[in-house]
């Protein structure tokens, strides 16, 4: 692999070093060893044939894990670190870089004993407060709203978390300055869409890449709390529980990032290890939220209040 065909970045704590550009990563302009994560392109259709998945788009064979996105590429993870590519005829970079640090460094940070869990985890009076739910629960546009406040982000959609070696407690790994955003949420924050990637369309509505290297802090953060954002039925008021003993382990299992990845890599028992005293050492709370008739600007206010940061609407 030729020098200049390569880059170097910083992600979740690691260096990767990759064929493929990463725009929305930081850059490591001065490097010099083995990187923690290479991403190399290769040619995986005679290896996934030989495989002879059938009616799927996993596998995990010698310790290598294997998925195919029809349209957009085959990917191997190896477990030490290694990424290989073999992206389909036409395929964009954008597309390939999806999967790349979404699904592929989910697998690489359990192979590292790194939980992913799947939200966005934002920098309130020094302390990380992770957000998750279910997809459009609404946890990247109450990130971005709180952004707007004046907080910072630490990672959009996969937040790692690690124990800290000295006092083995939870912080937040931060990923990079981007937020993934749908157009409704661009508008009702009125931030300014002209000029943003389009990450992918669905249906007639459009995900964007928005920047935020202004509001981005690139420092391991303790983790402080973590908020399941849950939309109900009804017209009550939003309300936040918070979850004791062991309720919080099946809210950690749906919310970790690709969690169907768990069994495949055999990790149940570590997951539930680590889950157990994350619980321990970590608020976690469910915010139940309206589907219609709210403000983001109240879900900010009772998670900044949950803070010790009390604000009104």
């Amino acid at each position: 692999m030729a020098r200049s065909e390569v880059s170097v970045y910083n992600a979740f704590g690691m260096t990767i070093m990759s064929e493929i550009p990463f725009p929305e990563l930081c850059t490591q302009s001065q490097y010099a060893g083995s990187p923690d994560v290479e991403v190399i392109r290769g040619d995986l259709a005679p290896i996934w044939e030989q495989l002879g998945v059938q009616r799927g788009y996993f596998a995990y064979v010698d310790h290598c894990y294997y998925f195919n996105v029809p349209d957009v590429a085959i990917y191997r993870v190896e477990k030490n670190g290694v990424i290989t590519v073999s992206p389909a005829d036409g395929c964009s970079t954008r597309k390939l870089r999806l999967f790349l640090l979404g699904s592929c460094m989910g697998v690489i940070l359990l192979n590292r004993g790194i939980l992913p869990l799947h939200g966005s985890a934002v920098v309130i009076g020094g302390k990380a407060y992770a957000i998750v739910g279910e997809s459009g629960a609404g946890k990247s546009t109450l990130a971005a709203a709180l952004l707007h406040r004046g907080y910072k982000l630490l990672t959009d959609d996969v937040i790692a978390v690690t124990m800290d070696p000295d006092n083995n407690r939870p912080v937040v790994i931060p990923s990079y300055p981007q937020q993934k955003l749908w157009e409704e949420s661009v508008e009702s924050l009125q931030l300014d869409h002209n000029g943003l990637e389009t990450l992918y369309q669905e249906k007639s509505r459009s995900k964007y890449a928005v920047p935020v290297h202004d509001s981005y802090i690139s420092d391991n953060i303790p983790l402080a709390g973590i908020v399941e954002l849950v939309k109900s039925d009804g017209d009550a008021g939003p309300k936040l529980q918070r979850l004791n003993g062991l309720e919080p382990l099946p809210l950690l299992f749906q919310h970790t990032y690709r969690n169907y990845h768990i069994p495949m890599l055999g990790l149940f028992e570590w997951h539930f290890k680590y889950t157990t005293r994350l619980s321990e050492t970590t608020d976690i709370f469910r915010l139940n939220r309206p589907a219609s008739g709210l403000t983001v600007n109240e879900l900010v206010s009772i998670i900044l209040n949950e803070a010790g940061e009390g604000v009104s609407v």
